[in-house]
């Protein structure tokens, strides 16, 4: 074999060995990327934070050269760009729209308030003084928060070294250092969006800070060390010592499926109303007069909030039922009027009066979703185990779907504004409880019935 053949066959060789699937290099412009004779495709922002630019070695290797910023400062800033990206995201079509209809006497402060206000209010953060309470947060927009801030921490934690010591036996130091470190430039983020809601007309309720500058960050960094320990072991000798009941590692596949099937389910019903009633929904929303990219705005905000009108469907079948506005209340039994706040998707909302009797039979949907998870819970077991085990994962599958539906109703929130808009939407504690004990119905008859014919 000719000896260039050979070079470029140990150069390929190298190449192959020093590359990593997380090294992406974005698309370059053309006649853009000419270094020293070789192509090298230009970095992004998140590339340059991780350190290392690339540079001809004096073999014309392409290497790594020395991080232009302490591993301390690239990770702070990693997490305030994170929050930073993330509050762009509604700061650019809120001042879009402001430009577009621009108020008399107005100030570019105004949209910017209103945006950071709206940002913190996604993340959990309430708003308003005095007996006005803004509380609600689409649960779609809630989750994509929490997803943009989990990819930025998976940026700041590609290179902590997960070989080093670990902390209390539970992490490595270099993993622990490197989340507070981004922990520390989200915080940063939150507090300049916090600074800019006091130039706006939606003030923020100090206090509920705590979801966005604790809550999101802890579950996004929990997602990104998930993501981090599908390649390397990062959970210390103490994490071992925690045993799971078996009771609730077998209730678990059974309660993710009775969530689903619940949740679906309602959310189907959610569709169905708005196409029945679409003729009223459209109508209100041109009576809304918001405009052209106010109105898209809207139709986003609404079809974001669609999970959170599911929980309010699980509650309407489960019996406690629902509230728009304070004197309107719906539930299985009937409706009662009241004056509804100008939201388009209120208008798919059951007539005023009392519902016919079969419309009753509706709280038997629960407990037929609960022995849909009896059933799972019966193949997650022995087929001649007691009935005492197979009734406690049954009963404990139950629990977690009927907590879970209550930990989304309460995040969901349920106020948007004072007096009769200060109490909206679903019951969280008695939806809890009266779903869970539906459920638990359901799933106990199956388990019976199964050990009957066992026993016949």
């Amino acid at each position: 074999m000719p000896p260039a053949r050979l070079v470029r066959g140990a150069f390929a060789e190298e190449g192959r060995e020093r590359w990593h699937p997380d090294r992406q290099r974005s698309a370059c412009a053309p006649g853009v990327g000419r270094h020293l004779g070789g192509d090298w495709n230009a970095m992004t922002v998140m590339e340059m934070l991780r350190g290392g630019r690339p540079s001809d070695d004096a073999d014309g290797e392409v290497s790594s050269a020395t991080p232009w910023l302490p591993d301390s400062a690239r990770d702070v800033l990693i997490g305030l760009f994170t929050g930073l990206l993330s509050l762009f995201v509604v700061l650019v079509p809120t001042t879009l729209g402001w430009m577009l209809d621009p108020r008399p006497g107005g100030s570019l402060a105004e949209p910017l308030g209103a945006a950071s206000s709206l940002w913190l209010l996604v993340q959990g953060a309430r708003l308003g003084s005095g007996a006005t309470v803004v509380a609600f947060v689409p649960l779609v927009l809630g989750a994509l928060a929490v997803w943009a801030a989990s990819r930025g921490a998976s940026r700041a934690l590609d290179r902590a070294d997960v070989e080093d010591e670990f902390v209390a036996d539970l992490l490595p130091r270099s993993v622990v250092s490197v989340a507070a470190r981004w922990w520390v430039g989200y915080a940063v983020a939150i507090a300049l969006a916090s600074a800019l809601t006091l130039a706006g007309s939606l003030p923020l309720r100090w206090l509920s800070l705590v979801l966005p500058v604790v809550g999101v960050p802890v579950l996004a960094l929990a997602v990104a060390g998930r993501r981090l320990g599908r390649d390397a072991d990062i959970l210390g000798p103490r994490f071992e010592a925690v045993v799971v009941p078996e009771t609730a590692r077998r209730a678990w596949g059974p309660a993710v499926r009775g969530l689903v099937l619940l949740l679906g389910l309602a959310l189907l019903l959610v569709v169905g109303a708005i196409v029945l009633n679409w003729g009223a929904v459209s109508s209100l929303q041109s009576e809304a007069g918001t405009g052209f990219l106010g109105g898209v705005l809207l139709a986003g905000v609404q079809l974001a909030s669609l999970p959170n009108l599911a929980l309010w469907v699980v509650s309407f079948l489960a019996g406690p039922g629902f509230s728009v506005v304070d004197g309107a209340h719906t539930s299985v039994t009937g409706s009662t009027s009241g004056l509804m706040p100008l939201v388009p998707v209120f208008g798919a909302m059951p007539e005023p009066g009392s519902h016919a009797w079969v419309t009753r039979l509706l709280v038997l949907v629960p407990v037929l979703i609960g022995g849909y998870v009896g059933r799972r819970a019966l193949t997650g077991v022995a087929r001649l185990s007691s009935l005492r085990t197979k009734a406690s994962v049954a009963i404990v599958a139950c629990a977690m779907v009927a907590l879970t539906v209550g930990i989304l109703d309460w995040l969901g929130g349920g106020s948007l504004g004072a007096y009769r808009l200060s109490d909206m939407g679903a019951p969280a504690l008695w939806l809890t409880l009266i779903l869970g004990s539906e459920l638990v119905v359901g799933a106990l008859t199956v388990v019976a019935w199964d050990t009957w014919r066992l026993r016949r």
